[in-house]
C-alpha cells in the first residue's frame, strides 16, 4: 500500500513539474508606417498623423515620424495640382486650405526615399440632420463586482437620437460626442443664495467605439432614423461625485461627419476588432486592411486610412430630471471654445462672474 502511495505521489509532482507558462516566440515586426488621416471642409479639423510600429512586447508608444512630405493631390481639373502640409508637431501634419465638395483627392507621403499613395476618395457634401430629439430609454451595463466578475445592471436614462438623410451623394456618417455637464458649489447651501460659490463643468466623451450611421442591409430608403448619439443617465451622482454639487444641465457638443461607403466599412471592421471577445470567429488584424500603399516597394504594409470628410458641428443645452418630467432642449448658435474642465470660484465673497459661454 505504501508503495503505490509512493507511485501515486511521483505522478502527481511530474504532472505539477510539468506545468509552464508558453510565451510564443513573435517575429519582431517593427517600423511599419501607420497613417491617421482625416481631412474635414474645416482646416482646423484637418490632420494627418504619421508614425511608425514598434515590436509586439513593446510598451513604448510609436515612433513619430518627422520631416515627411504629405502632401494633398487633387484629380482631374487642374491635373496633378497638389497642396503641401506643414508639420504643426512632431509627426503631425496639417493643411491650410479645405477640398471642395464632390472633387476627387489623394494622399501623397514622401517619407525618404519611399513614396505612398492612397485610393482616391470623393468629397462629400455638408452633412445634416432631420430630426433631433429624446426616448427614455433602459439600457443594460456590466459593472465589476467585488470578486472583478461583471455583472449586469439596468440603468435609466435619456437617450439622444437624431434622423438623418440619405441620398446619393452622401449616405453614410460618424459621430463625435462630447457632453459637459454644468455644476455649481455653495460653499453655505442656502435656499437664499443668489451666487454660487463656484461655477464648474466636466466633459465625457464617447470612446468605446467609432459611432457610425449608414443604410443597414440592401433596403433603399431616404432616411436612417432612430440613430443613438449617447445616453444620459437620470441620476446626478453618476457624473458627479459629491452631493455638494448641484447640476445645471449639459451643454452637447455633436460634430457630424460624412464619409463614403468605404471609410463606414474600414471603420465598422475596426469596432468589430475593438470588440473581440477571444473566440474563434473573431476578426484578426491582417482582415483590417486600409486605402494606402507604398509605391516604390509594394511588401511594404501601411496601416491607417485616407478620409475626406465634410464636417458640422451642432451644439444643444440639455437637461433631465426624470422619467415624468420632461426633459429641457435647445439648440446653441454660439460656439466658443470651452476647456474640458474646470472651474471659477468666488474670492473674498465678492459675487462671482459665471464663464461667458455658460448655459442654464
Amino acid at each position: 500500500m505504501q508503495k503505490e502511495l509512493y507511485y501515486l505521489l511521483a505522478i502527481l509532482v511530474l504532472f505539477v513539474s510539468c506545468e509552464r507558462i508558453y510565451h510564443p516566440a513573435i517575429e519582431k515586426v517593427e517600423g511599419q508606417l501607420i497613417v491617421d488621416a482625416k481631412i474635414t471642409n474645416d482646416p482646423a479639423k484637418s490632420l494627418v498623423h504619421l508614425s511608425k510600429t514598434r515590436s509586439f512586447y513593446d510598451v513604448e508608444r510609436p515612433i513619430e515620424i518627422s520631416g515627411a512630405k504629405v502632401e494633398l493631390v487633387q484629380m482631374g481639373g487642374v491635373a496633378g495640382f497638389a497642396v503641401q502640409a506643414s508639420e504643426r508637431n512632431t509627426g503631425y501634419y496639417t493643411f491650410n486650405t479645405a477640398p471642395q465638395s464632390g472633387n476627387r483627392y489623394y494622399l501623397r507621403l514622401t517619407i525618404g526615399s519611399d513614396v505612398y499613395e492612397s485610393l482616391a476618395v470623393t468629397m462629400p457634401p455638408i452633412p445634416a440632420l432631420t430630426n433631433f430629439y429624446t426616448i427614455d430609454k433602459v439600457s443594460k451595463i456590466y459593472v465589476a463586482d467585488a470578486q472583478g466578475n461583471p455583472k449586469p445592471f439596468e440603468k435609466r436614462g435619456r437617450e439622444i437620437d437624431v434622423d438623418l438623410p440619405v441620398n446619393e451623394s452622401l449616405s453614410h456618417y460618424r459621430f463625435d460626442v462630447r457632453s459637459l455637464l454644468e455644476w455649481t458649489w455653495d460653499s453655505i447651501p442656502s435656499a437664499y443664495s443668489i451666487y454660487p460659490t463656484a461655477y464648474g463643468w466636466q466633459s465625457y466623451f464617447q470612446h468605446q467605439n467609432f459611432n457610425l450611421a449608414g443604410p443597414t442591409g440592401f433596403n433603399q430608403v431616404d432616411q436612417i432614423k432612430n440613430h443613438p448619439l449617447l445616453l444620459i443617465s437620470y441620476e446626478v451622482k453618476d457624473y458627479l461625485y459629491t452631493d455638494t454639487l448641484a447640476s445645471k444641465g449639459w451643454i452637447l457638443i455633436i460634430d457630424q461627419y460624412g464619409t463614403s461607403t468605404e471609410s463606414y466599412e474600414f471603420h465598422q471592421q475596426l469596432n468589430n476588432q475593438f470588440a473581440a471577445t477571444g473566440s474563434l470567429f473573431d476578426p484578426v488584424q491582417t482582415q483590417v486592411t486600409g486605402n494606402i500603399l507604398c509605391k516604390t516597394d509594394p511588401t511594404q504594409i501601411v496601416y491607417g486610412y485616407f478620409d475626406l470628410n465634410s464636417y458640422q458641428q451642432y451644439r444643444y443645452y440639455f437637461n433631465v430630471f426624470s422619467p415624468s418630467v420632461a426633459p429641457v432642449i435647445r439648440q446653441l448658435y454660439r460656439f466658443p471654445d470651452i476647456p474640458d474642465y474646470g472651474f471659477v470660484k468666488a474670492v473674498n465673497k465678492k459675487p462671482i462672474v459665471k464663464p461667458s459661454w455658460w448655459e442654464e
